[in-house]
C-alpha cells in the first residue's frame, strides 16, 4: 500500500519536520505519540477518551492478543478497529520486544522465536515471520511490524551482529508473507549501541523497500547520550521519504530531542505508568499529585491545560482521590498525561512551522527538566500503585 508520504514543513536548523501519510484509517500528521493499548485498551481510558483527546494512533501487541484472545476471534468481530470502537490508526507490534522478557522468551532459532505462553508455562510455540504476518493480518491493524531479533543493550556485540542479520532475513520473509494488502509494513533497525552495526542494519532494511522504518532496541536502559548518538547516526542514513518511528520512547525531553533529529512518531507506556504512580506532567515539569501540599490547592493541575481533568477538577480533588486510592483517580490522572503528550506534539509542530524548533527544544528542556520537587515530609509514605 502506498503511504502517499509528504513532508509538509522542515525546520531550518534541525532535522525536525512535519509529515503526512496515509493509512487504511485516514491520514496521520507527524510528529505524534502513540499510547500503548497492549490488549486493545489504553489503561484506564476508553476509546471515546482517546478520540476526545485527539490521539491519531495507538499501538497494540499482536503476540499478547493472539495468546489472550486470538486473532481469528478479533477478525470475526470485524477487526480491531470495530471491536475497540476506534477509527484512528492502529499499529501492532510483532512481539519481538517480548524477547527480553523472561516470562515469554525461551530461545531464538533461524526459523523464528520460541515463546512460552505466560498464562500456561508448559505451552511453547514458534513465532515465525509467516505466523507474525498472518496474526497481524487477521487482527486488521493499519501498520504491522516485522518480526525482529530484539536484544537488550547489555548483550555482546557478537549477539547484536547476529540479530542484525537475523532481522534482515526475517524482514524479507515478512514482506513475502504479508496477507493484508491494506496494511502498511515497517522494517526495524537493530544493532544495539554499536554504530557500525546500526549503519549495516539500516542499509539492509532500506534494501527491502518497507512502507516505513523503525528504530528498535532503544529506550531499554542504555545511557541517553548513547541513544541520541544512535538516532542521529541512523537518521542520516535512512531515506527522508518515509515515516521514521522510534519504538518505546516516551520521555518528553528525549522525544523533543529526537524529533529534532528527524524522528516522526513514538510509543511508550511512560505517561500511563507515571500517572499510575501519581506523577503528572506539566510544561513546567512533573508533580507528585499525592503529596500533601496539594490537598488544599484549588487550582487545576495546569492552568492553561484544556484536558477534561483540568477543566473540571482541582489539584485538591485529584490529590484526595489519589490518597484515597479511588479507582476514578486513575482515569483522571491518565487522561491528563495523555493529553499532555498530544499537547506537546502540537507545540512541537507549531515550533517547526514557525522555524524556531531549536529555541523551543532548549526552552522545553529548561522548563520541564527543572529541579524536582523536594521529598515528601509528611508522615507515612504512599504505597506504590501496581503496574498490572
Amino acid at each position: 500500500m502506498n503511504t502517499q508520504f509528504k513532508i509538509i514543513a522542515e525546520d531550518d536548523k534541525t532535522g525536525a519536520r512535519i509529515t503526512r501519510w496515509k493509512t487504511n484509517h485516514g491520514t496521520v500528521e507527524t510528529p505524534f505519540f502513540m499510547p500503548v493499548a497492549t490488549k486493545m485498551a489504553v489503561k484506564h481510558l476508553t476509546s471515546t477518551d482517546i478520540k476526545e483527546i485527539g490521539i491519531q494512533a495507538v499501538i497494540a501487541n499482536s503476540l499478547v492478543l493472539e495468546l489472550s484472545r486470538g486473532s481469528l476471534y478479533i477478525e470475526k468481530r470485524g477487526g480491531i478497529h470495530k471491536l475497540m470502537n476506534y477509527d484512528g490508526t492502529i499499529f501492532t507490534d510483532s512481539g519481538g520486544f517480548q524477547m527480553i522478557r523472561e516470562s515469554f522468551y525461551e530461545k531464538t532459532t533461524p526459523k523464528g522465536v520460541v515463546f512460552r505462553d505466560p498464562l500456561n508455562q508448559k505451552k511453547s510455540f514458534l513465532a515465525t515471520p509467516e505466523w507474525v504476518m498472518h496474526v497481524q493480518g487477521h487482527i486488521g491493524s493499519d501498520v504491522a511490524m516485522i518480526l525482529d531479533d530484539h536484544n537488550a543493550h547489555t548483550h555482546t556485540k557478537e549477539k547484536h551482529a547476529e540479530a542484525v542479520l537475523q532481522t534482515y532475513e526475517w524482514g524479507k520473509q515478512c514482506v513475502h508473507a504479508k496477507i493484508n494488502p491494506k496494511q502498511l509494513l515497517f522494517g526495524i533497525i537493530q544493532g544495539g549501541s554499536y554504530l557500525d552495526l546500526r549503519k549495516k542494519s539500516a542499509k539492509l532494511m532500506e534494501s527491502l523497500q518497507f512502507d516505513g522504518m523503525a528504530l528498535g532496541g532503544l529506550a531499554t536502559g542504555e545511557p541517553i547520550p548513547v541513544m541520541k548518538k544512535v538516532v542521529s547516526t541512523v537518521t542520516k542514513i535512512i531515506k527522508k521519504e518515509q515515516p521514521r518511528y522510534l519504538m518505546g520512547l516516551g520521555s518528553p525531553i528525549e522525544m523533543i530531542n529526537t524529533i529534532g533529529m528527524g524522528i516522526d512518531c513514538f510509543d511508550s507506556t511512560y505517561p500511563t505508568q507515571n500517572a499510575r504512580h501519581n506523577t503528572l506532567f506539566t510544561m513546567q515539569g512533573k508533580i507528585d499529585i499525592a503529596k500533601g501540599r496539594y490537598i488544599h490547592d484549588d487550582n487545576p493541575i495546569e492552568e492553561d491545560c484544556d484536558c477534561y481533568t483540568c477543566k473540571n477538577y482541582t489539584k485538591a480533588y485529584v490529590c484526595h482521590l489519589a490518597k484515597s486510592e479511588e479507582p476514578i483517580a486513575m482515569r483522571l490522572k491518565t487522561y491528563h498525561n495523555i493529553f499532555f503528550m498530544k499537547r506537546l506534539m502540537n507545540e512541537a509542530k507549531l515550533a517547526i512551522k514557525e522555524n524556531r524548533y531549536q529555541k523551543f527544544e532548549k526552552e522545553f528542556a529548561r522548563s520541564f527538566g527543572k529541579k524536582k520537587e523536594q521529598p515528601q515530609k509528611e508522615g507515612k509514605k504512599q504505597k506504590n500503585v501496581s503496574l498490572v
